[in-house]
């Protein structure tokens, strides 16, 4: 991509975090975004296959040093406690809830939003880049494989639970500063790790 494209693209991330920061992803057309960034509409698409993908990378390149931060998770395997490596991860991905949780509201509502991430996806196939569940499940393989964790826990549906939980708070109402309260995301993860029995 020449300096030319790579400007293009930044403004068309700056406009789309201008334009779904004031009228919300649903109404978050592609024709505001581009007369946002000061391109023509068709622009969008020379760097983006979608609109569902324009608003994904919004969000990932907007948090980047977060998403950076979890694909490391695996690395800290051994390292510190469990629960604590699971706390801190937790709360870095809670930071993303007021971004995240409305996106994946509006692809459910939109059929044609949900249909672009179907195919996204599909056409990413193997080559799709590991995303938080797949760091967090890597991260419960290998502390397993240090016997860390019980051996019978299959990591990947731990990781779903431990973001449906992330999912979960963040859909709750905010309190303070607007995101999920730290305390209450490290005391959701000690209840996954310690369970609830005596």
């Amino acid at each position: 991509m020449t300096d030319r494209g790579r400007a293009t693209r930044a403004r068309l991330i700056e406009a789309t975090r201008t334009v779904v920061r004031d009228v919300g992803y649903a109404h978050a057309s592609t024709r505001a975004i581009a007369q946002a960034a000061g391109v023509a509409e068709g622009t969008i698409y020379r760097h983006f296959p979608d609109k569902a993908s324009l608003f994904f990378a919004t969000i990932l390149e907007s948090n980047a040093s977060v998403v950076a931060w979890v694909t490391t998770l695996p690395e800290r395997a051994g390292d510190g406690t469990v629960e604590g490596n699971l706390a801190d991860a937790a709360v870095r991905l809670a930071g993303l809830s007021d971004q995240i949780i409305p996106l994946e509201l509006a692809i459910a509502a939109d059929p044609e939003l949900a249909a672009q991430r179907r195919q996204a996806m599909a056409a990413a196939g193997p080559s799709l880049p590991p995303g938080p569940p797949e760091a967090v499940a890597a991260y419960l393989a290998a502390e397993q494989r240090l016997g860390r964790v019980r051996p019978d826990l299959d990591p990947q549906e731990a990781a779903r639970v431990l973001l449906g939980a992330l999912f979960a708070l963040g859909a709750m109402p905010a309190t303070g500063d607007g995101g999920p309260d730290p305390d209450g995301v490290a005391s959701a993860v000690r209840l996954i790790v310690r369970g609830i029995a005596p």
